[in-house]
């Protein structure tokens, strides 16, 4: 199996899962009383970024490898980013 550094891992998965949200929010698009499949995934993605950088706390206080760090760091710095974007848009 390739071995993935696991900040690249963490660009690709949430590349990825916005891609999947995007492609589902144009098939099934939401309105204003029925949010549709990729709403649902947009909201779902609070929560899995929170799990997923538990995930990576727990490998990083395990191993003590400066890469999971950074891919919190990662992880933190895309939420920022998406707040900002979000506050530049009103």
């Amino acid at each position: 199996m390739i071995n993935i550094r696991p900040e690249l891992k963490t660009i690709l998965f949430f590349i990825g899962y916005f891609i999947i949200a995007n492609i589902c929010d144009k098939m099934s698009p939401s309105g204003p009383c029925t949010p549709g499949v990729g709403a649902l995934l947009f909201l779902l993605s609070i929560p899995v970024s929170i799990i997923y950088t538990l995930i990576l706390f727990i490998k990083y206080y395990k191993s003590q490898n400066q890469e999971y760090l950074n891919s919190v760091y990662i992880v933190s710095g895309l939420w920022v980013v998406f707040f900002i974007i979000l506050n530049f848009n009103n």
